[in-house]
């Protein structure tokens, strides 16, 4: 974990003073985003139906500002917020470790290695290829649905059939386009096998607001000096 607390301060631009497990963000506001109608509610099994009514939220993608730098990320907290042009500090956790439990929510805290596979999954098929704001809206209400659902399976391979977003602990409602392309992405998951993101993928947790999934990309040189991880090889063979 200390070799990828400091990627992430190399990757990001964040301060030599800053602690290698967390990682301090300026919210610059929604990126490509659509609005839709969600319902949660922690009691219901996954197979389960609910008659209450949605309430209409942004899904998309998160801008953050890091020393002048910008960056991306998903929600998978419901119930806090962020606001525009604050700054927050997040404490840098395996996907495994989002989002935290919420009160007086009920929400279901950290979702475990079954989900964080069904994610890192997600993230391997459709992530590299979202271009729009509904295809964006549809990714973040995959990632609301895996994280939120009450899926009892023990194998990601089992969970899949158990991912709806028409009924359940987290619901959506169908107008749109959102809706349809999130239900493909999930219903797609594991086809061929499940793909990971690896160290790639990162949660960011805030007692005091919304947790988020970090893509961090680490690879060619060009993409290495695009995200200012030129010295990422020599940091590390210092860790050794």
């Amino acid at each position: 974990m200390k070799t990828t607390g400091i990627a992430i301060i190399v990757a990001l631009g964040v301060s030599a003073g800053a602690s290698a497990n967390s990682l301090t963000m300026s919210f610059l506001g929604f990126g490509d985003s659509t609005v839709a109608g969600i319902r949660y509610n922690s009691n219901l099994a996954f197979n389960s139906r609910s008659d209450s009514s949605f309430t209409n939220i942004t899904v998309g993608e998160h801008r953050w500002g890091v020393y002048s730098q910008e960056r991306t990320s998903f929600c998978v907290q419901l119930f806090e917020g962020v606001t525009v042009g604050n700054s927050y500090t997040f404490n840098v956790v395996d996907p495994s470790q989002v989002p935290e439990a919420e009160l007086p929510y009920n929400a279901p805290g950290p979702m475990g290695s079954v989900k964080a596979q069904l994610i890192n999954d997600l993230y391997r098929r459709y992530y590299a290829g979202l271009s729009n704001a509904a295809d964006k809206g549809a990714f973040q209400l995959a990632i609301y649905e895996i994280s939120h659902e009450n899926i009892s399976a023990l194998t990601a391979a089992s969970a899949v059939s158990q991912l709806a977003l028409d009924r359940g602990a987290f619901q959506a409602n169908k107008p749109g386009g959102s809706y349809a392309a999130a239900a493909q992405m999930l219903a797609s998951l594991g086809q061929g096998g499940f793909g990971t993101m690896g160290s790639n993928l990162l949660g960011l947790t805030n007692p005091a607001a919304q947790d988020q999934l970090l893509v961090v990309p680490i690879g060619a040189p060009a993409v290495l000096a695009g995200f200012g991880l030129l010295g990422l090889g020599l940091m590390r063979r210092r860790m050794k």
